[in-house]
């Protein structure tokens, strides 16, 4: 358990320092571009991650499982085999599709803006994306090989110097130079991981793939391995962006912009998860995939530990979103508060689910993993598409909400059947006696009409999560793990001392 607090730990620091950046940098958006810049703006990102998924074609999850296999057998030469191999296939493949953005740039903008007139952030976006794909390569061998200190040290000075890059872009071009800040900061991040990768992390991994010959075997493996995810990603992406297209053609780019700032800020903290389960779940699974019952271990512990963090949290964003979205965006951007119950209360379940299907990739379990990332995207998509005439946005915000809640029952069901993943009797118990109290959160925080009320109420409801939730030996090494980090941290301090007497 101290081995997931640690790597926890890091990437709490790594998002919390995103959610703050990031939600900066929604506030200067809002304020700088108002809500149909951000609509803009935002439908750019949208056609961004679009793109991640043409560029990395499944990369995150096999490149990061083969990682840490050749790592647990101390195969460097497979290890360096691998990395060259992969940069060299994805490289030459995301130049292709750079390529191919450039010339068809007006079809896609009309695709993606409903306007030829933006042909110019399509080719920028495309090279954004050829940069975020050598990056997050760079992020993948660190978690591949457990550095998460590594990979959270450069995603959390990447994100400091990434904000300055937008601010600089916004003031000398607007809504232009947002998008192109995209390209910077891609170009930035990357630079700095592979710095960082050369100086440590290769000393302590045997790492010369300069030195190492690219191998077809890696590529089969990948393809085997990799084929399944890309489908479903790129099916994923793609539907999500023909969602946000709907909501500019039906409701305008201002109702895009409402939606980014539910969205937005739902993506911040969300990505603690994702990183936790692709930068800690799949090497650790990966090198234990043998030991099924380890591997349903770690599903609940992690599980416990994310359930125990998320939560709380959520309450506190719901009861406080007349302060946050006026501080973060503006007023403009209050209609949008009501329906955020919605988002987060989706969140949570996506959380859950996450946990439970996280084995499914180690284990190499693709076909099922595969209908169900298909089905969900197809089902979401459909509802919202058919109601958001009738509910607006609500319908994107409230189908998030409603297809995960479907999906958690067959989750539940099938992944006891198929991977046997059980819940332990400690896990059940927190359920019993969180979920009742955390719907009561969440009634309170949405209901509740007194700011200052609801955020009393709040606070001691989430008082009591913390306290009755935990089992005594999870509060040890909760306050273990504190002790440990605070040594850590006055460590170089008690050097300098010793040395300066």
């Amino acid at each position: 358990m101290l081995d997931l607090l640690e790597a926890y730990g890091f990437f709490g620091l790594q998002h919390g320092s995103a959610v703050f950046l990031g939600l900066l940098r929604s506030k200067i958006l809002a304020a700088t571009l108002g809500p149909f810049g951000v609509g803009i703006f935002s439908q750019a990102n949208a056609f961004f991650t679009l793109l991640q998924g043409f560029f990395i074609l499944g990369l995150g999850g096999s490149l990061t499982k083969m990682i840490a296999e050749t790592r647990a057998r101390e195969d460097y030469d497979g290890l360096n085999q691998t990395i060259l191999t992969v940069l060299l296939a994805y490289g030459l493949l995301g130049l292709l599709f750079v390529i191919l953005s450039a010339v068809f740039a007006e079809p896609l903008a009309r695709f993606a803006f409903n306007s030829a007139a933006y042909w110019s952030y399509i080719i920028i976006v495309g090279l954004t994306a050829y940069a975020w794909l050598f990056y997050q390569e760079m992020l993948i061998i660190f978690r591949g090989l457990m550095q998460w200190r590594e990979a959270s040290l450069v995603a959390i000075v990447g994100n400091g110097i990434n904000l300055l890059i937008m601010v600089i872009c916004i003031l000398l071009w607007k809504v232009w130079g947002a998008v192109l800040s995209l390209l910077l900061s891609q170009v930035v991040s990357f630079l700095l991981s592979f710095w960082l990768l050369v100086r440590s992390t290769a000393l302590r991994h045997q790492i010369r793939f300069w030195k190492a010959r690219p191998q077809w075997q890696v590529l089969r493996s990948l393809v085997d391995f990799a084929g399944p995810l890309t489908v479903m990603n790129l099916l994923g992406t793609l539907l999500y962006l023909t969602i946000r297209r709907q909501v500019i053609r039906q409701l305008g780019a201002e109702a895009n912009g409402l939606y980014q700032a539910a969205y937005s800020v739902s993506y911040a903290y969300m990505g603690f998860i994702n990183t936790a389960i692709w930068g800690y779940g799949i090497p650790k699974l990966s090198s234990l995939k043998e030991d099924v019952a380890e591997v349903v271990r770690i599903q609940n512990n992690s599980l416990r530990l994310g359930w125990l963090t998320l939560v709380p949290f959520t309450i506190a964003l719901l009861a406080g979103r007349e302060i946050w979205i006026p501080l973060l965006f503006s007023s403009a951007f209050l209609s949008v508060a009501p329906l955020f119950i919605w988002q987060l209360m989706g969140d949570v379940i996506f959380f859950i689910r996450m946990n439970i299907l996280i084995s499914m990739v180690p284990l190499e379990k693709m076909r099922n993993y595969f209908f169900e990332g298909v089905t969900y995207w197809i089902l979401w998509t459909a509802f919202s598409v058919f109601f958001l005439n009738r509910w607006g946005i609500g319908a994107v915000i409230g189908g998030y909400f409603l297809i995960n809640l479907i999906f958690l029952a067959f989750d539940l069901t099938i992944q006891s059947r198929v991977n046997g993943f059980r819940l332990r009797q400690d896990n059940l118990l927190m359920f019993l006696k969180g979920v009742p109290l955390t719907g009561l959160g969440y009634l309170i925080a949405q209901f509740v009409p007194s700011l200052f009320l609801r955020l009393a109420l709040c606070s001691v409801i989430i008082l009591v999560l913390l306290i009755w939730l935990p089992g005594e030996q999870e509060k040890r090494n909760g306050l273990a793990y504190l002790h440990q980090l605070l040594l850590r941290l006055l460590a170089p301090f008690r050097k300098q001392s010793k040395s300066n007497p």
